[in-house]
């Protein structure tokens, strides 16, 4: 699992992270957060917690990615 930042242009979305050619062709998940909503850092094991959850409560849709 790979997680970085970048910003959406049009249809595209644009990184600044060179480390991700390697996954290139590879299928994944967007997160677009709100601009006027402030965030903050978690710790790891928060963020490996909520992700877990996450995967669990949408196992059905990863499945299909997968196919």
């Amino acid at each position: 699992m790979f997680a970085t930042t970048g910003r959406i242009q049009g249809n595209t979305v644009l990184a600044d992270d060179f480390s991700l050619e390697k996954y290139n062709g590879r299928k994944v998940i967007i997160t677009v957060l709100e601009e006027d909503k402030s965030f903050s850092t978690v710790s790891d094991d928060k963020l490996f917690a909520l992700s877990d959850s996450l995967i669990n409560q949408n196992m059905e849709a990863y499945q299909e990615l997968a196919k």
